[in-house]
């Protein structure tokens, strides 16, 4: 047998076919000794063991798996403990980076919708008395929930039809959405369009969106007669240059109906928000005193790179946190790990 195939290559070897075979044995022997040499680097490189400056680098980039190990077992609370104790001045913590916490807030900063990542639990934070209330419809608060105050919560889209949450019975209620009726918004040539001033005249409370674009009016007896109380579209926003001038152009009109309303949306992308009582305000540019222009606090806690959450109820500060924080790494690969930050209190400056 050794001998035909013997013969047989000598007949093949300098022939076309000889070639290609000698090609495919050649990438053969290549691919085997790559993938023991694949291994080998796994088996010693990805190995669990101490590493610094670039092998960190290559580590996460060619070990996905056992960086993603060493993320969650080391990496994570390394960061955490880091991120707890270098908090900046005239600050504290609320929540702890080390629970992983996405919060959110509402108008009258008397609470904090927490869900901590790490532990998986989901509650109110009262911060009048810092005690923690389980929360009904966890993951549709999670998924859908705007607070419109400490009771109320909006079911935002893509929910539908409109419905709120009360979390002082946990029932949940739905409401008349008049966008589809007036799909152009309730105003006119900058005046408010008569078919809709029924629905303001017995309204108690009204609340502004401006990424969502919406209206929220409440009557005084929404929980006895939801059907009184209405969700409209804010109208176009294609009218104005800029977003700001659309703010204050929403504010102008709500002022001349002698309106009060909340904002709900804390993304300051569009518009100061107001603190509680009204005293401040919050902008990307800082933190102000009503209707001056020279900030008590500079934009360096507000700015795009941090996150507003909302209010302090005494108006003694802001809840915030410092924003995305990334381990990443560009070198062969665009891996990434998100990394924890704290919920924080800004206190403000002693009037």
């Amino acid at each position: 047998m050794k001998r035909l195939i013997k013969n047989k290559w000598t007949e093949i070897k300098n022939t076309p076919l000889g070639c290609v075979f000698k090609i495919l044995l050649t990438c053969t022997v290549i691919f085997v000794g790559y993938k023991l040499f694949a291994l080998t680097f796994v088996w010693t490189f990805c190995g669990v063991r101490e590493r610094s400056g670039i092998e960190i680098d290559i580590f996460f980039t060619l070990c996905p798996e056992e960086a993603h190990q060493r993320y969650e077992e080391h990496l994570f609370w390394e960061e955490c403990v880091k991120q707890d104790k270098q908090i900046p001045p005239n600050t504290e913590i609320i929540i702890s980076a080390c629970t992983d916490p996405e919060v959110r807030g509402e108008p009258n900063g008397e609470i904090l919708f927490v869900h901590e990542k790490k532990t998986g639990d989901v509650y109110l934070l009262d911060l009048r008395t810092g005690e923690k209330k389980q929360v009904s419809y966890a993951t549709t608060l999670l998924n859908s929930g705007i607070f419109l105050n400490s009771e109320l919560v909006w079911l935002k889209p893509p929910l539908e039809p409109s419905y709120f949450l009360s979390l002082t019975n946990g029932q949940i209620y739905e409401f008349v959405d008049l966008r589809a009726k007036f799909p152009d918004g309730f105003v006119k040539n900058n005046k408010l369009i008569p078919e809709v001033v029924p629905y303001f005249i017995e309204a108690e409370q009204f609340f502004v969106h401006y990424g969502y674009g919406i209206l929220i009016v409440l009557s005084p007896d929404f929980r006895q007669h939801p059907e009184n109380s209405y969700i409209f579209r804010l109208p176009l926003f294609g009218t104005w240059e800029t977003r700001t001038e659309y703010a204050e152009f929403i504010e102008r009109l709500m002022g001349d109906l002698k309106i009060n309303y909340k904002v709900i949306d804390f993304s300051l992308e569009y518009a100061e928000v107001p603190s509680p009582t009204g005293k401040y305000t919050v902008s990307t540019n800082g933190i102000f005193l009503s209707r001056s222009d020279t900030p008590i606090v500079s934009g360096e806690y507000t700015s795009q790179y941090k996150s507003f959450i909302s209010w302090y109820y005494d108006e003694s500060g802001i809840v915030f946190t410092q924003g995305s924080y990334y381990y990443f790494q560009d070198f062969l690969s665009n891996s990434y790990f998100r990394l924890p930050r704290p919920i924080l209190k800004l206190k403000l400056p002693e009037p």
